[in-house]
Formats: C-alpha cells, sequence, structure tokens
C-alpha cells in the first residue's frame, strides 16, 4: 500500500468510517443521477413494456457468393530460390 502512512496522520477510526460514507454518498449520487435521467425507467416502474420491434427473418438483398480462392502453383524462379538456398548435402 503506497499510502500507507495517512494513517500516521489520520486516526483510522476517524479516517475509514470518512472514506467509506463518501464512497457511499458518491453512489448514491450516482445511482440517483442515472434513474432521474433514463426515460425508460418511470415506464419500467409503472408496469408499462416497452413496444416489441418486429424480428428481421431474410436480409434486404441477397449476398453475393465468395469467388473461389486460386491455388498457388510453384513457378521455375520458386524452385531455383529454393534450391540456392538449401543446405549442402553431407557426406
Amino acid at each position: 500500500m503506497n499510502q500507507g502512512k495517512i494513517w500516521l496522520v489520520v486516526k483510522p477510526t476517524v479516517g475509514l468510517p470518512a472514506f467509506l460514507g463518501g464512497v457511499t454518498i458518491i453512489a448514491l449520487c450516482v445511482h440517483a443521477a442515472v434513474l432521474s435521467n433514463a426515460g425508460w425507467y418511470k415506464q419500467y416502474y409503472n408496469g408499462k413494456a416497452a413496444p416489441k420491434t418486429a424480428a428481421v427473418t431474410q436480409p434486404a438483398a441477397p449476398m453475393a457468393p465468395l469467388a473461389a480462392p486460386v491455388a498457388a502453383t510453384p513457378s521455375a524462379d520458386t524452385a531455383v530460390v529454393v534450391a540456392q538456398h538449401s543446405p549442402p548435402a553431407r557426406k
């Protein structure tokens, strides 16, 4: 704990309740702000259901098929490069 020396100045019996009380007050303020500014919360709390959206069953336009992958064929240049870089044969 890099802030451990604070307890040499502030007693833990005062500091801990003050810290936890501050965290509690901040949490309650954040929750109150979210619940008062969320438009759906009042409707949900009163039991009104949200309107159901229609499910999309088919895409708007069919997708084009993917092109077949092109197979790479080794060329003569590749064979020359491999032959130049191969290790010498052992006797």
